[in-house]
């Protein structure tokens, strides 16, 4: 199961996030604590942002494991941003090791990684192809479920994602995404498990989720909050904590997390929460310690 992690707050190296942490995305590579799938090797993206220089982002990605990939080494202790996301990807057998298809997906000034599966793949790029237009459908390069999900994000959120768009609008195309996508796997009946933990990124503002539909292990996040020397706020989500201190929050299930331009954070239950149909199996069971 992929492991991410998203940093909002004053530049930080990444390094910081790749290597340095006890729990490091390196490390969680090869010994992830808080998933079935405890080796990721299956490539890995990061994505950052240059303010000074554009409100859109670089992507590097490669198909090589994270841990030994030389340039990421070579760069990662050069580079310093306030806004950084870094994604390792455990492909499912039917989804190929391809750069295409690592994450984070990038359009226009926005970065999107995914921890989890969509099931039914044919019916979801059905029903998203029904509602997107032909621009976004272009711009589709891989064949993840994550991609498709990003694309029907971008459907929802109903602006072109070079535009600058507010906080609240990430979070309702979030809820619609999360809404669709349950529902049309619950209108067919299907049992297997579903699993949305989202997250997007202008650079500015950042939204994620934690939602699935199983009995079974549901995947984690967490969030965290650091206070600098100079009294900046910087936030850090992770799909498990980077180390073993104090400070750091589970998301609990079926939630929805946004981080506003001033790195306040506020936790809320996803909308589509309201929804009886959409309850897993058996019931539906909260587990905020993750």
């Amino acid at each position: 199961m992929c492991r991410y992690a998203a940093y909002l707050g004053s530049p930080l190296l990444l390094s910081e996030l790749i290597y340095k942490p006890a729990n490091s995305l390196v490390h969680q590579a090869t010994d992830a604590t808080l998933s079935p799938t405890r080796v990721n090797a299956d490539g890995f993206g990061v994505g950052w942002y240059a303010p000074e220089i554009s409100p859109e982002p670089a992507v590097f990605k490669d198909v090589t494991p994270v841990w030994n990939n030389y340039n990421l080494g070579e760069i990662a202790g050069k580079i310093r941003s306030p806004s950084i996301v870094v994604h390792i990807r455990a492909a499912r057998s039917y989804d190929p090791v391809s750069r295409e298809n690592c994450h984070p997906f990038r359009r226009g000034r926005l970065l999107w990684m995914h921890n989890g599966d969509i099931p039914g793949r044919v019916r979801l790029a059905r029903q998203v192809n029904l509602l997107a237009d032909d621009g976004l459908m272009g711009m589709i390069r891989g064949t993840t479920d994550s991609e498709l999900a990003f694309t029907l994000f971008l459907t929802q959120l109903g602006a072109p994602p070079e535009d600058e768009v507010s906080l609240a609008q990430l979070s309702q195309a979030m809820d619609e995404t999360v809404r669709r996508i349950a529902g049309w796997h619950r209108e067919v009946d299907d049992t297997r498990p579903v699993e949305l933990n989202f997250c997007v990124t202008d650079g500015v503002r950042l939204v994620a989720t934690r939602f699935a539909l199983t009995d079974g292990v549901r995947p984690t996040l967490y969030w965290r909050v650091f206070d600098g020397d100079t009294g900046e706020r910087s936030v850090l989500v992770a799909s498990e904590p980077l180390s073993k201190r104090n400070g750091w929050n589970a998301v609990g299930e079926g939630r929805l997390l946004q981080v506003g331009s001033s790195h306040e954070v506020e936790e809320r239950s996803l909308a589509v929460q309201d929804d009886d149909r959409l309850k897993p199996v058996g019931g539906f069971n909260p587990s905020p310690t993750g």
